[in-house]
């Protein structure tokens, strides 16, 4: 198979791939988080308002936690409706918003546990509140409302990146001194560039579906592809080797995971290791996201 429908045909295999290999890595990455989690609440008494505070901090990030699963689910079905050529549109609208409940169960958790006001988590409430009011209205038909939730959609975002690049969530309930990445286990600051340029290209997308100019908006999705691969790639790999290294100080650094069980650390190293099914998911996200570029190419080629 030659030309078009070869290159095609590479970047919806690719993009399959892409996104099955992401959703599994959250579906597994998930599963220590809440054990992890599971185990921090039941050492938690309920003897004060403080601890009662981070009770249900911990249970809005077991919340977020099943959320995320989901959300890896729907990156799978997603990517198999995408290779299909079948329509995703609703996929991707009930996606973005389980990832907007993610996000505020996050930011609620966030505010629980520090029991003070935080900008970054307050910045954390608010942004997927936007876009949860943002994704129907971008979802109706008339281009105007299409231009009003992505602009909507673009505020969210900027409030978010503010959020990601002031606040490291994971950090309010695992006190290990170890660089977490954003929400979604990328890099914080693509991540926060991520948050501005999801909802920049749905308001170029918006303005130029009914022309004859889609390859530009498909070019941006490329570079959405590109920027959170490189950051996933880059965060994935940062915090794996930090847990490798945090467990392998921990007989003699004590005072970090002094007194733990020994399933603990074993729960600690089977994260590390999940992670490296979202360093695979982010190379091929790199790739694909080549390839889109090669596709939107040949696109600007037939105008």
């Amino acid at each position: 198979m030659s030309g078009m429908g070869g290159i095609e045909v590479i970047f919806r295999k690719l993009v399959l791939a892409a996104a099955t290999l992401l959703g599994v890595g959250y579906i597994v990455v998930d599963i220590p988080i809440v054990i992890l989690l599971s185990y921090q609440f039941m050492q938690i008494p309920i003897d004060s308002a403080q601890h009662i505070g981070k009770l249900a901090g911990i249970t809005l990030f077991l919340m977020a936690s099943i959320l995320l699963i989901i959300l890896g689910c729907f990156f799978i079905v997603g990517g198999l409706q995408f290779y299909r050529g079948g329509t995703h549109r609703g996929v991707i609208f009930l996606g973005s918003l389980l990832a907007s409940f993610y996000l505020l169960c996050l930011g609620l958790g966030s505010l629980l546990m520090v029991s003070q006001i935080n900008l970054g988590a307050m910045f954390l409430i608010i942004s997927p509140v936007l876009v949860m009011v943002a994704a129907p209205i971008y979802m109706g038909r008339s281009i105007p409302f299409k231009l009003i939730g992505s602009f909507l959609g673009i505020v969210g975002g900027i409030l978010l990146s503010v959020a990601i690049f002031n606040h490291r969530v994971l950090e309010s309930v695992f006190e290990w001194g170890v660089p977490f990445p954003g929400p979604f286990m990328s890099m914080a600051t693509m991540e926060a560039i991520v948050a501005i340029l999801g909802p920049v290209t749905a308001f170029i997308y918006s303005i130029l579906a009914k022309r004859n100019e889609e390859p530009v908006a498909h070019a941006f999705l490329s570079i959405v592809g590109l920027v959170y691969g490189i950051g996933m790639f880059i965060g994935s790999q940062v915090l794996a080797f930090s847990f490798l290294d945090l467990l392998w100080k921990a007989p003699y650094k004590g005072e970090i995971l002094y007194g733990l069980p020994q399933w603990f650390f074993g729960t600690v190293a089977f994260w590390s290791a999940s992670l490296f099914l979202l360093l695979t998911a982010s190379i091929m996200l790199i790739v694909s996201s080549c390839i889109g570029f090669v596709f939107t190419a040949q696109e600007f080629a037939q105008l």
